[in-house]
């Protein structure tokens, strides 16, 4: 079972309209599990815990989260396993330099999860793309991903549009999320 401290004076930002901030104190040891079924608090976790991870762009790390025999549909490619999903990521970040990703929670229900996404790379030639998508998630009892359905659009943008300009690694907490940044 997967679970997370909560670091001293962590911050959760909830989605839409809400706009709340949610802070939450260790000095309680508060542990929240990110194992389903999902709360709301657990979900947002949840989905900042797996954009950390694919911001890391290490695809063994990344795949640490997902079943041994995990499915996976991203764009038009189908993958099986672990061992696929590394094969993928470690494609797909050899061509998409300068990643940088955010994931915001769309909506959950028991094991699943629903999130928006967005993000910047450019390629070999040094062209940048934004891309867009949606992922339905479902976690196996454990809390590892067992199903991920993504559908991505890209857009071609120039380096003045770029939005997302933290140092390569996990975005910043006080970094604008999608809906604050009108995407």
């Amino acid at each position: 079972m997967f679970s997370i401290q909560i670091p001293s004076q962590a911050s959760v930002r909830a989605v839409g309209s809400e706009r709340k901030e949610h802070t939450v104190s260790s000095q309680s040891k508060t542990v929240v599990s990110l194992a389903p079924p999902y709360t709301k608090e657990s979900a947002l976790l949840k989905v900042r815990v797996v954009e950390d991870k694919w911001n890391t762009r290490n695809p063994e790390e990344v795949a640490r989260g997902y079943a041994e025999d995990c499915y996976w549909r991203n764009r038009s490619e189908f993958l099986n396993g672990r061992a696929e999903v590394i094969a993928f990521l470690t494609r797909k970040w050899t061509q998409e330099q300068e990643y940088r990703l955010i994931k915001e929670l769309f909506a959950f229900e028991g094991n699943r999860i629903a999130v928006r996404f967005a993000y910047e790379s450019h390629d070999s030639s040094g062209r940048w793309h934004r891309s867009y998508g949606n992922e339905n998630w479902e976690f196996e009892p454990s809390g590892l991903m067992k199903r991920r359905y993504a559908s991505i659009n890209d857009l071609a943008i120039t380096e003045k549009d770029r939005l997302f300009h933290w140092p390569i690694g996990r975005r910043p907490d006080d970094h604008p999320g999608l809906s604050e940044l009108g995407l």
